[in-house]
């Protein structure tokens, strides 16, 4: 029972010490600045890059749209240093998968889980600032999975860092403590998806770890230790011109930052009418009972609590999260014949936890573990009760990365997959070998 909790063990035992290098390169340019005044390992934020962006891309206690004075600029930072109004930036990510098994989930997406890009995908980065206290920030993905993001900023309502507002299609979970996408690890985080196999799997709901589009309310009161946040979003996971359901998703986090620790918790409700359920009958028919989008019968309540530790010399990230999901009785009506579907509420509980080690400013090292587990449940098909089992899916990770300049990193990675048999299961019943794999990722912002 406890096997799945002694990877998290070793990444904590291995915690013994060994300057650290690394706001887009664009935001470099525009401050003249090293990329090290808001990181820590890109993309991850240090806590002046948490006030920077908090602040609407302007220089914290400023409200000035952005035009403060420069700071020194770094020494092997190789951009053109100078003007950049509006901030654009570009990003490319790369990969190669060097030794992976033979076939996987699905059989002619053998590589792609539990990760990574594989050839190139360029992302366009643009934010800045419009006026005072008023912002913006755009991001569009070509060459992979991924949603665009776009939304309006204002800041500094009523006193500096009191209020805050976004509106359009952002990141739900990325004001947390572990935010989403922000991953130094070249997979997504286990504990946020609820079948890391598939990272857009519906099966336990649409949770938080998504882009969507919604209001957000937040603030920093004065820039210190608290942080609060409340939205409300479509829920569905919408970020383009798309159909939404009759009903809404609503969230709330709250965030304490004290020197070297950052805790936050998260609470995710949503209900939804987006999500087809299949079922097999027992006379081995497939079935399908369609989700109604004006009559939403979904419902998804998590709980995310997530930690960080940054010490000068390593970081080590927390996060657990708890999920439920349930859906409504469903009815199909199938060459004259009605078929009926009752689903048990489903559990889970998952878990990512990263220990980083900063060797100098050129090598980084870390080693993560992540499980996601769900517990049985039932359905129930035409009157007829089907047990569906446990699964453990579980991820254990070693990455070496060199970064020849700030903007520039090169990674190789090992990824174990310790899943049990149970979640190795196709749709269709048969099974696939354990996702093994050794990837060599690249990542460049200009």
């Amino acid at each position: 029972m406890y096997k799945k909790y002694l990877p998290a063990f070793i990444v904590m035992a291995a915690l013994v010490m060994p300057s650290i290098a690394q706001a887009i390169p664009a935001f470099s340019k525009k401050y003249e600045a090293p990329c090290s005044m808001c990181h820590t390992s890109w993309p991850r934020l240090n806590d002046v890059g948490v006030k920077f962006k908090l602040n609407g891309y302007q220089m914290p206690d400023s409200e000035d749209g952005g035009e403060s004075g420069k700071v020194s600029p770094a020494d092997n930072l190789f951009l053109d240093i100078g003007s950049a109004n509006p901030p654009v930036s570009l990003r490319l990510e790369g990969g190669l998968i060097l030794i992976q098994p033979g076939e996987g989930p699905d059989k002619s997406q053998g590589d792609k889980f539990f990760c990574c890009v594989e050839g190139n995908a360029v992302t366009l980065d643009a934010g800045g600032t419009v006026a005072p206290n008023i912002s913006y920030w755009l991001s569009l993905p070509w060459g992979k999975e991924g949603v665009q993001q776009g939304y309006l900023r204002f800041v500094n309502l009523f006193k500096p860092g009191l209020l805050g507002v976004d509106i359009g299609s952002m990141k739900v979970v990325d004001y947390d403590a572990v935010p989403a996408g922000r991953e130094w690890f070249g997979s997504p985080l286990i504990a946020f998806y609820g079948s890391p196999y598939n990272n857009n799997s519906k099966e336990i709901g649409l949770t938080a770890a998504h882009y969507d589009t919604g209001l957000r309310l937040y603030g920093r009161p004065k820039y210190g230790p608290f942080t609060y946040e409340f939205g409300v979003y479509t829920g569905a996971q919408i970020t383009s011109s798309q159909d939404d359901d009759s009903d809404l998703a609503f969230t709330a986090m709250g965030r304490v930052d004290k020197g070297k620790i950052s805790v936050s918790l998260r609470y995710w409700g949503n209900t939804s009418g987006k999500i087809d359920q299949k079922a097999t009958s027992s006379s081995g028919a497939a079935l399908l009972f369609p989700a109604n989008s004006k009559s939403a019968d979904e419902k998804t309540q998590e709980f995310i609590l997530s930690a960080r530790y940054v010490h000068p010399y390593f970081a080590v990230d927390f996060t657990l999260d708890r999920t439920s999901f349930s859906v409504g009785d469903r009815q199909v009506t199938t060459d004259g014949i009605t078929h009926s579907f009752s689903q048990e509420g489903i559990n889970r509980m998952a878990m990512s936890l990263g220990a980083i080690w900063y060797v100098n400013s050129w090598f980084e090292t870390g080693l993560a573990y992540g499980f996601s587990q769900y517990e049985g449940y039932t359905q129930t098909i035409d009157d007829e009760i089907f047990k569906m089992g446990n699964k453990d899916v579980g991820l254990l990770q070693l990455r070496a990365q060199i970064r020849p300049t700030m903007n520039m990193t090169f990674g190789l990675e090992f990824q174990m997959d310790t899943s049990s048999a149970s979640a190795r299961k196709r749709p269709d019943g048969s099974g696939f070998s354990s996702q093994n794999k050794i990837v060599l990722q690249w990542d460049l912002a200009i």
